[in-house]
């Protein structure tokens, strides 16, 4: 049995155990450090009785004897626990985005040892979905990539303004908590190392406005009659109620409500991405499609559909893709390379290095939104 320890126990961290990594019966939660030990233990205490519990990460790192860490703070904290289980050399899973600042990129690029050992949160990358795409790609048959457009059109977007992720000093904005998912599947569907250059702009034309900072819905004089309030929300789309939600037009919410990312890569190959968390219901959609000389392909998170159109015919090709659970089932993909790094039978399929790369990508994306320039890699 192999003994996993968590640096926080949040709702994503939890919620990967029990649904991803405790299904294949290998491993056991030996050790868990965070903050607010009592209210988790509260909760996780009679399902996890051979814990051991810790409200500091690094007293745990030195007591017990782990197979694997799995980091899932808020996304400030990630490069400081992913440098402390680095000292350790143990299999490391982390979540994303691997680093907020160009200062913590740089800490991590100090830790090459630990590359292949560390799977970075990017399910996207090993959903059949992509595998299938990058299957086509590879294959050839529809020619050089010459152009790729992606999008990401998020219909549950409430979260990143009602809740903790609509702080930027925590999350370091929507490039590097959505984009960072999309331009690395982009990257592993073309093999490529990144691009040269990335232009971006952003707007915020929605979630704006002059509400007192920090006030909450519940608070509001509008809370009966604001279309965004919790009250509201409840009544035409209850599944995105954010708990103790504040007003997503105050003076304090971050978060731009669109972007557009305009990449190159050195053959001259230009890709676009475009996000916005305006969309709702059925108009999220979220995919790429890339275009060759002899064919394009495209698929689509949403419909679970890949479709192929052949150049050079009437042909199309549809193929449906049922993959069940999170991100399209490839949560759980990266479970089992977890384990399977952990039991040294595997090294990791999306190696901290692609981390890197991808939060460097979407800092240049926010630093090109806001100087107005194109910024090299």
């Amino acid at each position: 049995m192999l003994n996993v320890g968590f640096i926080g126990f949040g709702s994503r961290a939890s919620g990967f155990w029990k649904v991803n990594l405790a299904p294949f019966g290998l491993c056991t939660v030996k050790a868990i450090a965070d903050p607010r030990l009592e209210e988790i233990k509260a909760v996780w205490g009679e399902e996890l009785p051979d814990c051991t519990w810790y409200t500091n990460a690094e007293e745990m790192m030195e007591k017990e004897k782990l197979d694997g860490v799995f980091v899932g703070t808020r996304c400030n904290l990630h490069t400081k626990y992913a440098l402390l289980v680095a000292k350790y050399d143990i299999p490391l899973f982390l979540e994303k985005p691997v680093s907020i600042t160009d200062e913590e990129i740089a800490q991590l690029e100090s830790i090459p040892h630990m590359d292949k050992k560390t799977v970075v949160s990017f399910p996207l990358r090993v959903a059949q979905l992509v595998t299938v795409v990058k299957d086509i790609i590879d294959r050839g048959v529809i020619g050089e990539v010459a152009q790729v457009q992606a999008y990401n059109n998020v219909n549950y977007a409430r979260i990143y303004y009602h809740g903790w992720y609509r702080d930027t000093d925590i999350t370091g904005g929507l490039f590097l908590q959505k984009s960072t998912h999309d331009l690395d599947y982009i990257n592993y569907v073309l093999g490529r190392t990144g691009p040269k250059t990335i232009c971006a702009m952003e707007s915020k034309l929605v979630f704006k406005g002059d509400k007192p900072a920090g006030v909450k819905c519940a608070d509001c004089p509008e809370y009966l009659t604001c279309t965004e309030s919790s009250y509201n929300i409840e009544k035409y789309d209850p599944k995105r109620v954010i708990a103790d939600a504040k007003c997503c037009y105050a003076t304090d919410t971050g978060n731009h409500d669109s972007a557009t990312v305009l990449m190159q890569y050195d053959d001259g190959l230009c890709v676009t991405y475009t996000q916005n968390f305006i969309a709702r219901k059925g108009a999220g959609k979220r995919g790429a499609r890339f275009i060759g000389y002899k064919g394009t392909v495209e698929f689509d998170f949403n419909a679970k559909t890949v479709t192929y159109y052949d150049h050079m015919s009437d042909r199309v090709d549809h193929i449906s893709i049922q993959s069940t659970g999170s991100h399209s089932g490839g949560d759980l993909n990266l479970a089992q390379n977890f384990i399977d790094v952990m039991s040294g039978k595997d090294v990791s399929h999306s190696p901290l290095s692609q981390g890197i790369l991808s939060a460097k990508m979407c800092l240049a994306a926010r630093k090109s939104a806001r100087t107005h320039t194109f910024v090299e890699l």
